[in-house]
């Protein structure tokens, strides 16, 4: 099987510029250094808003939806709950938390469930192929990862949008760039590993 969900094209004049936002987008140079966690909130709230009427409201740009100026700027308004510290932004609990409070004050009650030291492969991969089957995009946490595939994405934040089972292959949004990510890399178990996941759902209380 392979299910990816419809993460936004984001479009620069003519060019296709993101698969999803990119933290090299901001103004601010701290931001560009430690804004992943907020791109992640971002991507989440326009896959929900294009893909869900009743989330709509998590993303309802005065422009085209795909827009650079239009992603940007929710970017930028993620970013005011997303805040990095000077240690950046790596707690799952708090990127659960700040997520929910902006969906929150858009009137959309969401709850979230979580993993983080995952060392089954199968616990890890049963999570995410749950999240991306019913509609949900997946926030993934590389804390501390020593594969060579991702030594420049440790204490970083991408978005996981799909996968391919016959290939064992997770797809996700990273820096604006599309990636296929081989899970058996990714939940070896023979590496020190340290990552976190995250994934949200409608309360329906």
């Amino acid at each position: 099987m392979r299910k990816e969900l419809r993460c936004p094209l984001i479009q620069r004049g003519t060019e296709t510029i993101g698969y999803g936002g990119n933290q090299e987008w901001f103004l601010g140079s701290f931001q560009r250094l430690a804004g992943c966690g907020s791109v992640t909130g971002s991507n989440i709230a326009a896959i929900y808003a294009e893909a869900r009427p009743e989330m709509r409201a998590l993303y309802q740009p005065e422009q085209g939806a795909h827009t650079y100026e239009s992603y940007l700027k929710l970017m930028e308004t993620m970013y005011g709950y997303m805040k990095p510290g000077f240690m950046g932004y790596p707690l799952i609990g708090r990127f659960a938390k700040d997520f929910k409070a902006y969906a929150a004050d858009r009137g959309v009650i969401l709850q979230s469930d979580s993993l983080f030291l995952p060392k089954e492969k199968n616990k890890a991969l049963e999570f995410i192929f749950e999240g991306i089957l019913n509609q949900h995009p997946v926030a993934f946490l590389i804390l501390r990862h020593p594969a060579r595939e991702l030594r420049e994405d440790n204490w970083h934040w991408v978005t996981i949008t799909g996968f391919d089972e016959e290939e064992e292959k997770l797809i996700w949004s990273n820096c604006g760039e599309r990636e296929e990510i081989d899970w058996n890399m990714l939940f070896d178990p023979g590496s020190k590993y340290y990552v976190g996941i995250v994934r949200f759902h409608q309360n329906e209380c």
